[in-house]
């Protein structure tokens, strides 16, 4: 599943990905943000990519999907 925030957010627009996925936690969630906006994501303990890389690249791939 993908959460796409752009501009302005908190951690209070990211309550209910967090919320799944303390509730379902083999659940790895991705944030697509805006360029400069990953900090906050990032202090959450989320992965976060910015839109610009995901668009270019993809969503990254995990140690676990390399294995």
């Amino acid at each position: 599943m993908l959460e796409v925030k752009t501009g302005a957010f908190d951690s209070s627009h990211l309550r209910g990905l967090l919320e799944f996925c303390r509730r379902y936690p083999r659940y790895r969630p991705l944030v697509v943000t805006a360029v400069d906006d990953e900090s906050l994501v990032t202090r959450l303990g989320l992965p976060e990519v910015s839109w610009s890389e995901f668009l270019l690249n993809g969503p990254p791939v995990s140690e676990q999907a390399k294995k």
